[in-house]
């Protein structure tokens, strides 16, 4: 059982709005597009930030907000599927320049559930004597990987990082967790250039496989058919149903399935929080930044009972409840 001490994120200065899109690519049908999924707007990375940048950013307002110290923290986990470099960690990078000079540091990918998971590796990091805080931070970037001359994908993503310090609570009250993967969807959607597979040469680089490609269409109901199975799962473990819940975290990639989720659920839009209008999709870093800006808002409160559902590429899945 664990406690969030402090949260932060970090968004890059650099807007990229819908209508540039349209200028880009014109109006029709790109407006139906983001009108139906959610997208209202998104920010790319300066050319001299990097997965590990953001992610720094995001920590170090998560340190501020905690009033702990560096050295407090135990155990850091990145959690990016686009990280600064194949080798060595992004974490590395930024357990060094955030001087968490305690920490064991490494990173996860699982695609855009890779939050969730995290948050549930460190959890049972912190269940055992030796680690006390974890500091875990999802970070994306994205729009390095895009082909920006591509209006099927160009137009999906946004880069951001998201953080949580996370302290052993014993008392704080009861979690659950649920992973689950489907890699018959391995080949749907990814970055296929650049790794063992398809080391970088020429052919790679004509091909454009070191950039983003939806070989695949995903099927457009899969999140709504898997997350509510994944969300009773989870808290059944527990002895909750989803009513029990005061506050959601979903993937925010397209805003009618979390609609439907709820609507499911019968429970109000108000318990749960949606950032794609103003951030578009950042992935990795997603829900803690949505959960950041929930509990900015106050829509989210201490004592509240909290459930972070996430999927990604893969095709991952994770879920956790937890008081927050």
């Amino acid at each position: 059982m664990f406690k969030i001490i402090s949260t932060g994120m970090y968004l890059p200065k650099n807007l990229m709005s819908n209508e540039a899109f349209y200028k880009k690519f014109g109006s029709d049908p790109l407006q139906k597009v983001f009108e139906r999924i959610g997208h209202g707007a998104r920010y790319y990375s300066d050319k001299d930030e990097s997965s590990a940048t953001l992610a720094i950013r995001a920590g170090e307002q998560a340190l501020k907000n905690s009033g702990l110290k560096p050295g407090d923290i135990d155990l850091l986990i990145i959690s990016t599927d686009t990280p600064s470099q194949l080798s060595p960690a992004t974490a590395a990078e930024v357990q060094h320049k955030l001087g968490l000079k305690c920490a064991g540091a490494f990173d996860v990918n699982c695609a855009c559930a890779g939050f969730v998971t995290a948050v549930d590796m460190a959890s049972k990091y912190l269940n055992g004597e030796e680690y006390k805080r974890a500091m875990v931070i999802g970070t994306y970037a994205m729009s390095k990987h895009l082909d920006h001359d591509d209006g099927n994908t160009a137009i999906l993503f946004g880069d951001g990082a998201g953080a949580f310090i996370l302290e052993h609570a014993p008392e704080h009250g009861l979690t659950a967790s649920t992973l689950k993967s489907d890699g018959s969807f391995w080949d749907f959607m990814g970055i296929y250039g650049g790794g063992s597979a398809l080391p970088v040469d020429e052919q790679v680089l004509l091909d454009r496989t070191h950039k983003v490609k939806v070989p695949k269409k995903f099927p457009a109901t899969l999140n709504s058919e898997e997350w509510p199975p994944l969300i009773e799962k989870t808290l059944a473990k527990i002895g909750l149903k989803p009513a029990d819940a005061q506050a959601y975290v979903f993937t925010q990639i397209r805003k009618p399935t979390i609609v439907e989720v709820m609507e499911k659920f019968s429970l109000p839009m108000e318990k749960t929080h949606t950032i794609m209008e103003k951030w578009g999709y950042t992935g990795s870093a997603c829900v803690p930044m949505a959960f950041h800006d929930m509990a900015e808002q106050g829509k989210v409160k201490r004592g509240d009972r909290v459930v972070l559902c996430a999927s990604g590429g893969g095709y991952s899945m994770a879920c956790m409840t937890f008081i927050y």
